[in-house]
């Protein structure tokens, strides 16, 4: 942005505004907040109303009581014993687990509200439309990529990273990633002059890899997938 402006001949240096005409307000939004707060908040999902939840599975009819079994058991001597009595003792946290529960900041504390924006979402259920998450990382990815901001660009990979990893992909979601490996192969070079691939389209490419090694006895979401 810099040498744009402080090129004499230039528009920028005239009228000392830069257009940014591949990048979305939104996101430019979270640019600005990442320069004053080295962090962005994550876009919220979506929730797709039309997805209805899956039907409940059938109960499972009771398993037939066995009938009851005549059994002649012979008397046997009766021994007397003093009962031990045993005092149970409460399990008492460790060191570590106390210190891990520490919390300073209230649930209403401004502070705790900001850094609650920060932290990657997870889903827990097929009707939260992921496309706008993944895709805000992945823009922004590029947008860092193309001014060469490498803190903001592995910050970027990094929660994308986190969402890809804890994301429950299921057979309603497929396509959220299918948006983003779309996106990671429109954008960005192919390979650099090292013949390195592009560090989103790695990471895309190593996440459906590991999904459809979990899939692989599962054929018709493997194809649905590839």
């Amino acid at each position: 942005m810099n040498p744009c402006i402080g090129c004499t001949d230039s528009v920028e240096a005239k009228t000392r505004v830069v257009e940014f005409r591949d990048v979305k307000p939104d996101d430019f939004i979270r640019f600005l907040e990442y320069a004053y707060r080295h962090d962005y908040t994550v876009p919220p999902y979506t929730e797709d109303e039309d997805l209805q939840p899956p039907a409940p599975k059938p109960p499972v009819p009771p398993e037939p009581k066995p009938e009851p079994v005549t059994a002649y058991i012979e008397d046997e001597p009766v021994i007397w014993t003093t009962p031990v009595t045993r005092v149970m003792q409460k399990s008492k946290p460790t060191l570590r687990s106390s210190f891990d529960k520490r919390n300073y900041l209230s649930t209403g504390d401004p502070k705790a509200g900001m850094l609650q924006s920060f932290e990657p979402q997870y889903n827990s259920s097929s009707r939260p439309n992921f496309t706008p998450v993944l895709l805000a990382h992945a823009r922004l990815y590029t947008f860092a990529d193309m001014r060469l901001i490498q803190p903001l660009r592995s910050l970027t990979l990094h929660k994308l990273h986190i969402t890809l990893k804890d994301f429950r992909l299921y057979d309603q979601r497929v396509d959220d990633v299918l948006e983003l490996a779309r996106y990671a192969y429109e954008h960005g070079l192919d390979r650099t002059s090292d013949e390195t691939i592009d560090d989103l389209r790695n990471l895309v490419v190593q996440y459906i890899a590991c999904e459809l090694d979990q899939r692989v006895h599962q054929p018709s979401q493997v194809n649905y997938i590839a």
